[in-house]
């Protein structure tokens, strides 16, 4: 799709250079209206159903939770800040319409959202020809932030940062021998080839590695496997569903192993489905509870959404609409929203964006920062971000980790 900016509107590009071509431009210009007391938009593009409802609807909660907050305080120079959400359904075509039509018809300053990995590359492209910045949340494939990567950026960490926490705790736990099973989409096979890597890297050997089909509902011959390879620890990559039928399985065979599951299992709908076979599983997290700032965020979601077990998706939400609100009160952004050129304002939100660099937000441990720069658009450092979580409770909730009973043989 070729396109053009006229009066701070995205138009459609026609090859025509008739007086009708014409016309339509000099229309479009004397329709833009002044930024002068209107609100000022942000689209919010994600899975409120599907497969990834869980992580959409708690993301979409705290960027709420952060636009509130804004608005509560008078907005941005007196302008109020308005949000338009599209469902995006785990469909990348439909979430890359939505994302076209956040940059053409509803005139954002920039777009979040993006938590499976799919829907949220199919945005990029969107993000780089309408010049949009595009605040990606939890979506891990590692490549997605690899420069260029002129206007879209990453909050939440990459697969290979979870791999790397994975692979450190394994090794400084004493394991020996590490099972991988991972599902067959690119978040599985990303992370399950990223923490082989990790894992060598530390001298920690994987005895067996197997892949399934995410709509297998037989996973037994590859948990014989699995357990036919003596493994002393068991590190899973799935989403909710496929990720609950792994810990039945392996409790049905009576693989009683310390487990390790990967960020799916955060989400509500994994444990509910597995269980009591979830219990004692360890979970890589973003979101250390010690931090007084941490909990007063979720008193402030339990207050408006209802009780939400400590994990990382909410946390994105919010971190990601506090940096666009922040790069919006941008000087720069606000000269050129003053002038009308919806463009250039753009650009400066993007640009504001790098220029603040290390933010400060909920995730990570305390004093950790985001590290955006002019040649790095992916947030997460790598160190002081991670926090293992456990399930208890017959999968109901996630407590701190008991790491000292987390060893082989356990």
């Amino acid at each position: 799709m070729n396109n053009t900016k006229s009066g701070g509107r995205v138009l459609a590009r026609n090859p025509s250079t008739s007086w009708r071509a014409i016309l339509l431009c000099v229309l479009a210009s004397i329709g833009s209206a002044a930024w002068a007391g209107q609100p000022l938009k942000i689209c919010y593009v994600d899975d409120r159903s599907g497969v990834a409802a869980d992580t959409g609807i708690q993301s979409f909660n705290g960027f709420q939770i952060a636009v509130n907050e804004a608005n509560e305080a008078g907005g941005i120079n007196g302008q109020k800040v308005q949000v338009v959400a599209y469902d995006g359904k785990t469909d990348p075509q439909l979430t890359a319409t939505f994302a076209s039509r956040c940059a053409e018809d509803d005139e954002a300053l920039a777009i979040v959202g993006g938590n499976p990995s799919a829907p949220a590359a199919s945005m990029i492209p969107i993000s780089a020809e309408y010049e949009i910045p595009y605040l990606m949340l939890s979506a891990g494939t590692d490549n997605l932030t690899d420069m260029p990567a002129p206007f879209h950026f990453r909050v939440g960490p990459r697969n290979s940062q979870d791999a790397a926490a994975i692979a450190e705790l394994i090794a400084r736990q004493g394991f020996k021998r590490v099972a991988l099973i991972n599902n067959s989409l690119p978040f599985g096979t990303d992370s399950a080839h990223a923490t082989e890597a990790a894992l060598e890297a530390s001298g920690v050997p994987v005895v067996i590695q197997q892949t399934y089909d995410i709509n297998a509902t037989d996973l037994s011959p590859q948990i014989s496997r699995l357990r036919s390879a003596n493994p002393d620890v068991v590190v899973i990559f799935p989403y909710a569903a496929d990720g609950a039928r792994v810990l039945r399985t392996l409790q049905q065979q009576g693989v009683g192993l310390p487990r390790i599951v990967a960020r799916s299992a955060l989400l509500n709908t994994l444990r509910e489905l597995a269980g009591d076979a979830s219990d004692g599983v360890l979970v890589p997290n973003t979101v250390d509870m010690q931090r007084v700032d941490v909990k007063k965020f979720f008193d402030s979601y339990k207050a408006g959404f209802g009780e939400a077990q400590p994990t990382m998706y909410p946390v994105l939400g919010y971190d990601a609409a506090k940096m666009v609100l922040k790069a919006i009160a941008d000087p720069d952004v606000q000269k050129a929203l003053a002038a009308n050129e919806l463009g250039q304002a753009r650009v400066a939100v993007r640009n504001a964006l790098v220029r603040n660099g290390k933010y400060q937000g909920l995730q990570g441990h305390a004093g950790a920062t985001y590290q955006f720069g002019p040649d790095r658009h992916h947030g997460p450092p790598d160190q002081d971000w991670f926090v293992f979580v456990q399930v208890a409770d017959k999968g109901k909730h996630l407590v701190a980790a008991d790491l000292s009973a987390f060893k082989p043989g356990s």
